[in-house]
C-alpha cells in the first residue's frame, strides 16, 4: 500500500547504525547474504510478479473480447496471483519500486472511485499513453480489482456470471480493464528489468561496500536497508492494516475489499518478511538470509522463527466463526462488531508487534 511519506536512503541509514553482526567473518557473511538476497529473493520475486502481471494482462484482454464467466474467473485468479507477489514484495519497498514511481502507480490506496467513474463514462481514449498519465489512485491493482469484483462488503458478492453480464453491457469497462492490465504489466516488467543486469539494482545491493556499488558504499548500510524494509511493513501491518480498522470500526481504510483479499494481503506481507529472513521464496532456510547474520544469537533467532509462525497463524484465524460455519472476510469481521472477531484481530496485532520486536532484538 502506497502510504509512506518518505524513505531513508542507504547513506542516511549509515548514521547511528548499531547492527549486531557476527564478529567472526562478519563482512563475508553479510556480503553472501546481500548477494543471495538480491538475486534469489528480491529479483526473483519481481520477475515472478512481472510474469504474473503479464498473465493478468492477457486474461483481461481475453475478457475484453469475450465477457464470459469463465474469463472473469480466470482474470480474478490471475489478479490474486499477481497480488500475492506484490504483497510479499512490500517487505523490500526500496530501490526502483520507490525511486521510479512504480509503487504509487500500482498500489495507491484508497481508490478514487469518483474519478474512475468519470473515466468510464467519459470519452477519453483508453490507450496506453493516456493510462500512463493517470494518477495512481485511478489505476493499478485496486482499479482492476474494483472492475472485476465491483461490490463492497455489505452489498453481497457479485458472482462471475453477474460480473460477466455487467461487463458485457459495458464495453468501456472492458476496454479500461485491458488498458489497466497492460499498464500494470509495464510497471512490473520495468521493475524486474531494473533489478537485473550488470548495472541493475540487484548488482548494486550485492556489491555493497565495493567500488562497483555507487548506492551502497558500506555493507552495513545495505544490510540495514533490508532490515528497515522488514520493520517498515511490520509496522504498517500492525498499525494501519490491522490496528486502524480495529480501533475505528471504519472500512474505508481496508485495502483489497472488493476481492475480499485483505487477509491474504496481510499474510503475504508476513511471507515477505519470512523470505528475507530465510533467504528463499519457498519457506526453507537457505542459510543466506538475514537469519544467517543473526545466527550467533540462537535464542533470538529461534524467537523470530516462532514469531513468524505465530503471526501467520493469528492472521489466518481472523474471520473464523465460533460455529465453524463459513469464514468472514477481514472487512466483514471488522463490520460484524463481534467481540470474538475483535479479539482475533487484536491477537494478530500483538503477534505482528511481537515479530517486529523479535527482529529488532536479533538484528540490532
Amino acid at each position: 500500500m502506497n502510504t509512506r511519506i518518505f524513505r531513508l536512503t542507504p547513506l542516511a541509514l549509515l548514521a547511528g547504525l548499531n547492527l549486531a553482526v557476527p564478529t567472526v567473518h562478519a563482512e563475508p557473511v553479510a556480503e553472501r547474504v546481500l548477494e543471495h538476497t538480491a538475486e534469489h529473493v528480491i529479483t526473483r520475486n519481481y520477475v515472478r510478479l512481472a510474469v504474473a502481471a503479464d498473465r493478468l494482462a492477457d486474461r483481461l484482454t481475453a475478457l475484453r473480447a469475450t465477457p464470459t464467466a469463465e474469463h472473469v474467473i480466470a482474470a480474478r485468479a490471475a489478479w490474486r496471483e499477481a497480488r500475492a507477489y506484490w504483497e510479499t514484495g512490500e517487505a523490500h519497498l526500496f530501490g526502483p519500486v520507490d525511486t521510479d514511481g512504480h509503487d504509487p502507480a500500482m498500489d495507491s490506496w484508497p481508490l478514487d472511485r469518483r474519478e474512475l467513474a468519470g473515466l468510464i463514462t467519459g470519452s477519453a481514449p483508453l490507450d496506453g499513453a493516456h493510462i500512463a498519465r493517470l494518477d495512481g489512485d485511478v489505476k493499478g491493482f485496486h482499479a482492476i480489482e474494483f472492475l472485476l469484483w465491483n461490490r463492497p462488503v455489505g452489498e453481497g458478492r457479485e458472482s462471475a456470471a453477474q460480473a460477466a453480464g455487467r461487463l458485457a453491457d459495458n464495453p468501456r469497462q472492458r476496454e479500461l480493464l485491458a488498458a489497466l492490465g497492460a499498464d500494470l504489466h509495464d510497471h512490473a516488467a520495468a521493475m524486474a528489468a531494473a533489478w537485473q543486469g550488470s548495472e541493475g539494482h540487484g548488482r548494486q545491493l550485492a556489491g555493497a561496500g565495493t567500488p562497483d556499488s555507487r548506492l551502497y558504499p558500506a555493507v552495513r548500510g545495505a544490510v540495514q536497508e533490508l532490515v528497515e524494509g522488514m520493520d517498515g511493513i511490520a509496522d504498517e501491518l500492525a498499525a494501519a492494516k490491522l490496528g486502524e480498522p480495529l480501533a475505528s470500526g471504519r472500512l474505508d481504510g481496508v485495502e483489497s475489499p472488493w476481492a475480499r483479499n485483505t487477509r491474504a494481503d496481510m499474510q503475504h506481507n508476513v511471507e515477505g518478511i519470512r523470505n528475507l529472513w530465510l533467504g528463499s521464496l519457498d519457506g526453507i532456510d537457505s542459510g543466506a538470509g538475514l537469519r544467517a547474520i543473526a545466527a550467533r544469537q540462537d535464542a533470538e533467532v529461534e524467537a523470530v522463527d516462532r514469531a513468524l509462525l505465530v503471526a501467520a497463524g493469528r492472521l489466518a484465524a481472523i474471520g473464523e466463526t465460533d460455529g465453524g460455519n463459513g469464514r468472514l472476510a477481514f472487512a466483514e469481521a471488522v463490520a460484524s462488531g463481534e467481540e470474538a472477531q475483535q479479539v482475533r484481530i487484536q491477537a494478530a496485532v500483538e503477534a505482528v508487534r511481537d515479530l517486529q520486536a523479535r527482529l529488532e532484538e536479533a538484528l540490532h
